[in-house]
């Protein structure tokens, strides 16, 4: 019996349902967290809709709110152009001359004239009580140079609703005489408002360059300086932008606020949508992907365990499988071991045995290249496929070192692997030319070289032996003995051809396919 005893299992089946847990484990962990990437990613997603949408509405709120500007500009101009010379001293003429360049205004919007004091002289609403405007902040910036100016959010005396006033200087012969107005009521904001369909608690605003509010979209109880919000730094570098309020400083709400400067004039336009009303949509969408995925999830939980105990069983088996696989090595490497060692004692009969020096020799050579090939395949588990290259290597120097010949070996050995039952009669061809180069080409000689060739060649290898001797003797007794019958047979064995020829001493050229099935 060999050394070797019968090898244990190499792992235990109580430990085997441990892989297919850790496979459910990180399934689901994989699904939970494909879904938080998606999740997060929708989430980013909606919000940047919503600031773009925010700046995008801005924009289209400026560009309103220009228009408004404009036209109340050239109203205005044609209000100074129509008083002519002297305002106020002819108020029923200038009126009818002021209401025919004017033309008509917008609803809800009205004209007045106020003289240097303050004193409304002109206006478009008719029989009004006459206000005084003389320490309103507009009239004062107006009457210390100023050309044109707009007023911040107040509440209008007559109708009591919220309004902001755009106000232009008027002067004659370089002398301040007065002011124009045009009030417009915070109602046109609504319009505004209601064209671009933005929720509920989204808001339309215009807010003067220093910051104080002009109009709103739902109107803001009084005037608010906005210079403090953190938004508002950002208008004095950009253009535009965008900015995530937490609280609103006029109603509390959280909102994406888009502003968008006006073109030509000191005005902001804001829009600013509900941070819920933008992620109504993300969660509407969680909700109604959750209908779907959390049924899918089950389903794919149930099927985690199903594949679970299916992993199991087939881990089960393959380990019967792999225990069965290495038992039967087992029993191949003591079947290889057992006749290697029967060899060995063979051989050890043949040395003892009174045969002719060189007959031992041979049948030495020959039951050693045998035992090469079961040594070969036993201590490299290789039962199916042998490499050949190494066992070759093995072979030549166990030849060369059974001479005294100093013979140089040039080997080129290709990785090449054949069939099991290939690689003793492949030996046997190698061990029986080597010998015959050792005993003929080199013999008597000081030195000499071996050129041993393996390749592969697709399907086929081929070998090579050649040696400097004086080559092939022609119808030579030793050259057609028991070695030459030996070779033709081997050859004839793998299904190959094989050459013997002269060319600067003997070559032996062999070709046989890699596989016999």
């Amino acid at each position: 019996m060999s050394d070797e005893s019968m090898p244990a299992s190499p792992r235990s089946l109580r430990a085997m349902p441990t892989l297919p847990l850790w496979l459910t484990g990180i399934f689901l962990l994989a699904i939970t967290t494909v879904t938080g990437l998606i999740l997060l990613e929708n989430y980013k997603s909606s919000l940047a809709a919503g600031e773009a949408r925010a700046i995008s509405s801005a924009h289209v709120v400026a560009a309103h709110v220009e228009w408004m500007m404009e036209a109340s500009n050239q109203a205005l101009r044609r209000i100074d152009s129509a008083l002519g010379d002297d305002p106020i001293a002819s108020p029923e003429n200038a009126l009818a001359n002021i209401a025919e360049a004017v033309g008509d205004l917008p609803s809800g919007f009205e004209y007045s004239v106020f003289d240097a004091n303050g004193l409304q002289r002109l206006s478009s609403i008719p029989n009004a009580a006459p206000l005084n405007h003389g320490d309103r902040g507009y009239f004062q910036r107006l009457r210390d140079g100023e050309p044109m100016t707009v007023s911040r959010l107040f509440e209008d005396e007559r109708t009591s609703k919220p309004a902001f006033m755009i106000a232009r200087r008027i002067t004659r012969n370089a002398q301040f005489v007065g002011v124009a107005t045009i009030a417009i009521p915070n109602e046109t904001m609504d319009r505004f408002w209601a064209s671009m369909g933005l929720g509920p608690h989204s808001t339309v605003s215009a807010v003067r360059d220093d910051g104080w509010l002009v109009a709103r979209r739902p109107v803001s109880a009084k005037a608010v300086d906005l210079s403090t919000t953190e938004w508002y730094p950002m208008t004095r570098t950009a253009q535009s932008g965008v900015y995530h309020s937490p609280v609103s400083p006029i109603d509390g709400y959280s909102r994406i606020v888009g502003f968008w400067k006006v073109n030509g004039w000191p005005l902001i336009s804001l829009t600013a949508i509900e941070r819920q009303e933008v992620l109504d949509q993300f969660w509407n969408n969680v909700w109604s992907d959750a209908l779907f995925a959390v049924p899918l999830m089950f389903v794919l939980v149930l099927a985690s365990f199903w594949i679970t105990r299916l992993l199991y069983r087939y881990a089960a088996r393959n380990e019967e499988l792999e225990q069965a696989l290495e038992r039967n090595r087992f029993l191949l490497r003591e079947i290889h071991h057992r006749v290697k060692n029967n060899l060995q004692a063979v051989l050890a009969l043949v040395r003892l045995q009174p045969l002719p020096p060189e007959a031992r020799s041979d049948m030495s050579r020959r039951v050693g290249a045998m035992i090469a090939v079961h040594e070969q395949i036993y201590q490299n588990d290789q039962f199916e496929r042998v490499d050949v290259a190494a066992y070759a290597e093995k072979l030549i120097k166990d030849v060369a070192s059974a001479y005294d010949t100093p013979v140089k070996l040039d080997l080129d050995l290709q990785a090449v692997t054949v069939d099991r039952e290939q690689a003793l009669p492949l030996g046997m061809i190698i061990n029986e030319v080597v010998s015959n180069a050792f005993k003929y080409a080199f013999a008597g000689r000081n030195a000499g070289t071996l050129t041993v060739s393996l390749q592969e060649q697709g399907d086929e290898f081929s070998l090579s032996i050649r040696d400097d001797g004086p080559g092939l003797v022609v119808e030579t007794e030793r050259r057609v003995g028991m070695g030459s019958k030996l070779i033709g047979s081997f050859v004839k064995q793998l299904h190959g051809t094989h050459t013997l020829r002269n060319e600067n001493g003997a070559v032996f050229e062999m070709t046989a396919p890699v596989s016999m099935s």
